[in-house]
C-alpha cells in the first residue's frame, strides 16, 4: 500500500484506517492511481518535459494532504 510508503511512522494507524474507512480507503486508491500515473508519465519524459508529470505531481500532493488530514484526525480520536 502505497500510504505506508508515504507516512511509515503511521503504519498501525493505516492499516486500522484502511479497513475501517471507506474515505480513506477511497484516498488510498486515489493516490496509488495518481502515484503509477505519475511514474508513467515520468518514463515517458526521457523524449522531454509532458505537462502531465506537473499535473499528477500536484495530484499526489493534494491525496497526501488530504490522507495526512484524515490519519491526524484519526490520531486525535484514538
Amino acid at each position: 500500500m502505497r500510504a505506508l510508503q508515504a507516512f511509515p511512522d503511521d503504519a498501525a494507524l493505516i492499516r486500522r484506517l484502511f479497513l475501517a474507512d471507506h474515505s480513506f480507503r477511497s484516498a488510498c486508491e486515489d493516490y496509488r492511481l495518481a502515484c503509477e500515473g505519475l511514474f508513467a508519465f515520468e518514463r515517458l519524459s526521457g523524449d522531454g518535459p509532458r505537462p502531465e508529470v506537473q499535473d499528477y505531481q500536484r495530484v499526489v500532493r493534494e491525496l497526501e494532504t488530504e490522507m495526512r488530514g484524515m490519519i491526524q484526525a484519526a490520531r486525535g480520536r484514538a
